[in-house]
């Protein structure tokens, strides 16, 4: 059975595509965020990864390069540190 509507088919239409818009913009935000918030896992996995090497091996060299990201690690009195795109993860001895 066919509804006829009375002149407000436009608005509808509009106010359909401009919901159907505000999901996609929020979820493509959501997306977004959750593979900045993997990258930030990822890189902290591998500095304690490269951390780890150093302990087991001292061939290992200071500055590595993992998916495009330089990880540079420095070994200080009291504490194993690996900086990488300006974050320092660190390990007191």
């Amino acid at each position: 059975m066919k509804k006829k509507h009375e002149g407000f088919i436009l608005l509808e239409s509009l106010t359909g595509f401009a919901i159907s818009l505000m999901i996609i913009l929020t979820l493509s935000y959501c997306v977004n965020e959750q593979f900045k918030l993997l990258s930030h896992w990822e890189e902290q996995v591998n500095a304690d990864k490269i951390i780890l090497m150093h302990l087991k091996s001292k061939q290992i060299p200071n500055l590595l390069i993992i998916k495009g990201k330089e990880y540079s690690f420095t070994n200080t009195s009291n504490s194993y540190q690996v900086e990488v795109n300006k974050n320092v993860y660190q390990i007191k001895k």
